[in-house]
């Protein structure tokens, strides 16, 4: 195989078309793979799209190269070539990393990263444990395979790892004669750090990768599309001036490049700090519908988090809760459980959680910002005040830009309690960064006495007033003068808007005298919109859709 010699590659290749035989013509793809994709690229597509689908099946480098593979892999036909042990046996060292790095590929562009992390493992032994003298020569793939290699993690969410990778890949590209190899390196470089949240080692590796030679077509799109979603990643965290701009330059919602899942971040960030949930959730809806995911990856961690803050912003908690329910994981999903344990008055939930993501080590500074919030929040939302050395921190994370995006969805009365607690302590910066964002609103969650708990739970069992004080053993009159207490701390008038707005405060949930009722009185809150003072479980009905170091 020849993985170094970009002439021979050429000149053997044409001399295989103008024979026009289809098997020499894939032979001499296949002898000459590397040097054709990095430097006669156009031409090596050109002679895999006018090979017949039988010949592509039987090599899976030659199906994972056509340029219909990835837009079939993420719709309706996954490539998850197999190959069995006979056939390994014939290949030599340089096509078995080949083989190993198309089926790594083939596996994460179908939406399965736990096949694809088992292919990446195997590359990376492959290069620790074989030496291969093709490999690891200047003109070599081996910038290339870390490269993919730390895709394959970043796609999976473990970002630590993922730089490693990168790092390496950007160390040899600096000596590999693809003139786009560091780039591509310092790209997925910035996105990792835009991911973890480290905006400022982000925006330097973009600063970095524009002073380098424009990457060549076989990168090109991934190279745009990867630094267009690190730029937006910063933009929404920032809340930047020109963030319009930079979500424009993203790619659409059903790209196939191994960015889709940031770019939704993004976008799905940028919409929920604008207090505009149904967009995020329309945005949310098409991306998730245009790609294969798979429980456990970034990309299902990033659809299952922003759908949940979504939909609690919209006001449909009950929607929420049922996604939250479900199996996803990550420190994002686990971030708006959080948020939505907080919205709900389900403080003890919010308490675990909160204390799970604490002892998690591999937490970017992002997250980290995230729980220090949320943990004032939820010391809010117990005790109704913050102790000091809490209103530091949360001081600490107001004051960086890196927070804008994090204090456009934090408590209005959060922020003022922080104010009123260190009224000498407040630098100039903490407002000129926070002041002049729309907060959300929060109130205290209805508190029902143990009377009225049993008129609302005995609602849906009893069509009139005169039943319900049969049940019971009452008089109507006693039954009206409860449901009337009832709706005023509900803020409605009727019985179908009761039973609403109490399954979004989970007060079905409650046994009488327990957390809820004035015997052990809640002062958990409940959330609506900056700018509306209605209670948010009216908010029309939609489809239900520390610490320091690694998104996961």
């Amino acid at each position: 195989m020849n993985l170094n010699d970009a002439d021979r590659a050429e000149s053997e290749l044409r001399h295989a078309l103008a024979g026009g035989n289809q098997g020499s013509i894939a032979t001499a793809v296949l002898d000459n793979v590397w040097p054709l994709y990095s430097s006669h690229h156009e031409l090596l597509l050109s002679a895999i799209v006018a090979l017949p689908s039988p010949l592509l099946e039987r090599h899976p480098i030659l199906r994972l190269l056509h340029p219909l593979t990835p837009v079939l892999a993420r719709t309706a036909r996954p490539f998850k070539p197999l190959v069995s042990a006979d056939q390994a046996r014939l290949f030599g060292p340089d096509e078995l990393d080949l083989l190993a790095l198309a089926q790594m590929i083939a596996f994460r562009s179908s939406g399965d990263l736990e096949s694809s992390l088992v292919y990446a493992r195997r590359l990376e032994d492959r290069i620790v444990q074989t030496r291969v003298e093709s490999r690891e020569r200047t003109d070599g793939p081996l910038w290339f395979y870390h490269h993919e290699i730390g895709s394959t993690l970043l796609a999976a969410g473990d970002s630590v790892r993922a730089l490693v990778e990168f790092a390496t890949a950007r160390q040899l590209g600096r000596f590999a004669l693809q003139r786009d190899a560091e780039r591509l390196a310092l790209g997925r470089m910035a996105l990792a750090h835009a991911m973890r949240g480290s905006l400022d080692d982000a925006v330097n590796a973009l600063a970095e990768a524009a002073k380098q030679p424009p990457a060549t077509l076989a990168h090109r799109s991934a190279a745009r599309a990867t630094e267009s979603a690190a730029s937006a990643l910063v933009g929404a965290e920032r809340l930047a001036d020109d963030l319009d701009e930079r979500l424009a330059a993203l790619e659409p919602y059903d790209s196939v490049e191994l960015t889709w899942p940031f770019a939704l971040l993004a976008r799905s960030r940028s919409l929920l700090a604008r207090h505009r949930p149904d967009e995020a959730l329309e945005a949310i809806r098409l991306a998730a519908a245009a790609h294969p995911t798979q429980s456990g990856s970034f990309a299902d961690d990033v659809v299952t988090a922003a759908s949940i803050e979504a939909l609690i912003a919209l006001g449909e908690l009950a929607a929420a809760r049922s996604l939250a329910g479900s199996d996803g994981s990550g420190a994002l999903t686990s971030l708006a459980r959080v948020r939505l344990g907080l919205h709900e008055g389900d403080v003890d939930g919010a308490a675990r959680l909160l204390r799970t993501l604490g002892a998690d080590r591999t937490l970017g500074p992002a997250a980290h910002a995230e729980w220090l919030v949320l943990s004032a929040w939820h010391e809010f939302a117990t005790t109704g005040g913050l102790l000091r050395d809490t209103a530091v921190r949360v001081l600490r994370v107001g004051t960086r830009r890196d927070s804008r995006r994090l204090f456009a969805s934090a408590p209005r009365q959060l922020v003022e309690l922080v104010r009123q607690h260190l009224p000498q302590d407040i630098p100039r910066g903490f407002d000129g960064i926070v002041g002049d964002l729309e907060r959300i609103d929060i109130k205290a969650r209805p508190q029902l006495t143990v009377g009225e708990l049993r008129i609302l739970r005995a609602l849906p069992a009893h069509d009139t007033t005169a039943a319900i004080a049969a049940s019971f053993h009452v008089s109507p009159n006693t039954v009206k003068s409860q449901l009337q207490s009832m709706y005023r701390k509900l803020g409605c008038s009727t019985r179908e808007e009761a039973l609403r707005l109490a399954a979004g405060y989970r007060l079905f949930s409650e046994a009488p005298g327990s957390r809820g009722t004035p015997s052990v009185p809640v002062t958990a809150l409940h959330a609506t919109s900056g700018t509306v003072r209605r209670p948010v479980a009216v908010a029309r009905t939609v489809e239900a859709a520390g610490p320091r170091e690694a998104d996961r």
